[in-house]
């Protein structure tokens, strides 16, 4: 590992899947690359948890494959690790009634389906398009859903997120048949470990538990200040041009607050642009039984349950993997409500929630319960949340977010993915890759 204040050719600022990505297309053109990673690991938002009492592999952070995504089932056959395709039955639990869905949205696609094509100068909130349906004669309960669906899928208030980016997530969707999902049977975890391993060796670091402070700039040039996680001091590190690969959250936090990063000097146009952003949250909680104790509640194998009227919206099983593992999911305002709850008083939550869901006695799911695990993203200094949304009339703030500044700065990151894929891994990917050829291409005309 070269000295602290060593020279490359390329600083990325984050190890996560994007991060990798970038410094991977860079490697590979011939570039020196040095990558700044405040964790003490690699992944970022990718957390898999295994060995110990789990039967299977747990993500605790992104763990599916959202369609048919080539370059990530590339990346999962180059490691060596199989993918399977989702499986089994969807179902929902309404008013205590046991409803078979028809898709991964149930009854709100009949909501969902009617979203407006706006024009380039039109927005508004999914909940003044629900309002205005509503109005227009369609089901309340329908609208209700579909509000329910985009909490919990897309983490997002219904009262902020632009209905010109759910137009245009669906579009993304529709091209790589995004109703289809699959799933790392051995862990996610596998996608940026095989980024990593792509690095070559003389020409790429990573400084792990490495956290930015300040980046100093001027056109092709640019020194980032850190520290440790013990407060001790490390660079300055410096480069000739440099990849953000950080989450929105981390780029939106105060100055004061820990892992924030300034810009000196100061980025005016990013920082009206992550006005029009926003960080969703979630709580996930993963599960492992001793016995597989809701497989007689349901006629077939049940992959999915929608449960709108509980604490934790979603859960779903390992399906296609005969596994005792469950995962309780809660996105959105929901999500936001946990915010004052502990570990433990979250966990109580969810099984209580899944007593009434299986009308068990909540004793016999403690008897079965072995373990479970948890990890806080809102909390965690490093991510502030766990995915962006696009904000009513944001659409161009996330062109300007993602915009290179003086052929120096370059914005990577799920946030900046402007296709409609963000918010997912594939999006990170994506964007890293763009935000790399951005940096060459300012390479070759220097």
């Amino acid at each position: 590992m070269p000295d602290s204040d060593a020279t490359s050719d390329v600083l990325v600022l984050g190890a996560g899947v994007s991060g990798l990505a970038a410094a991977q297309r860079l490697v590979q053109a011939g570039c020196t690359v040095t990558i700044l990673e405040a964790r003490n690991r690699l992944g970022g938002r990718v957390l898999t948890r295994r060995g110990g009492k789990w039967p299977v592999p747990m993500d605790l952070g992104a763990e599916f494959i959202q369609g048919r995504i080539p370059a990530l089932f590339k990346l999962a056959e180059q490691a060596g690790q199989p993918v399977v395709e989702i499986l089994g039955a969807r179902w929902e639990v309404r008013g205590g009634q046991l409803t078979r869905a028809t898709n991964r949205r149930g009854r709100a696609e009949r909501i969902l389906s009617k979203l407006p094509e706006l024009g380039p100068q039109e927005d508004e909130s999914f909940d003044q398009f629900i309002t205005r349906r509503v109005a227009e004669g369609a089901p309340a309960e329908a609208g209700d859903q579909a509000k329910s669906w985009v909490e919990t899928y897309d983490a997002a208030d219904p009262t902020r997120i632009s209905v010109r980016a759910l137009v245009r997530e669906r579009l993304a969707e529709r091209k790589i048949d995004g109703e289809r999902g699959y799933r790392m049977v051995t862990g996610y975890d596998g996608i940026p470990e095989i980024l990593a391993t792509q690095l070559s060796s003389d020409r790429a670091s990573v400084h792990l538990e490495m956290i930015a402070t300040v980046v100093r700039w001027t056109p092709g040039a640019v020194a980032v200040e850190a520290r440790t996680p013990g407060g001790v001091p490390a660079g300055p590190f410096s480069s000739r041009r440099l990849v953000v690969a950080l989450p929105l959250g981390v780029l939106q936090a105060n100055p004061s607050e820990p892992g924030s990063i300034r810009f000196m000097p100061s980025l005016a146009d990013k920082e009206d642009a992550l006005q029009g952003l926003e960080m969703g949250h979630v709580v996930k909680l993963v599960f492992a039984f001793k016995e597989r104790l809701w497989q007689k509640a349901f006629p077939d194998e049940v992959g999915f349950l929608l449960t709108p009227e509980e604490p934790f919206m979603g859960w779903w099983t390992g399906y296609p993997l005969y596994a005792p593992v469950l995962v309780a999911w809660a996105g959105g305002p929901v999500a936001d409500s946990f915010a004052g709850l502990s570990a433990d008083q979250r966990i109580d939550r969810a099984l209580d929630s899944l007593a009434r869901i299986l009308r068990k006695p909540r004793g016999l799911i403690d008897e079965q319960l072995v373990t479970w695990d948890a990890h806080d993203w809102t909390a965690d200094p490093f991510a502030r949340g766990a995915y962006s949304y696009v904000r009513v009339g944001g659409m161009q703030a996330q062109q300007v977010l993602a915009t290179p500044v003086e052929d120096t700065l370059f914005f990577a990151g799920e946030a900046t993915e402007t296709n409609g894929y963000q918010a997912t891994v594939h999006g990170a990917l994506f964007a890293g890759q763009r935000a790399a050829e951005e940096v060459l291409n300012s390479l070759k005309a220097a």
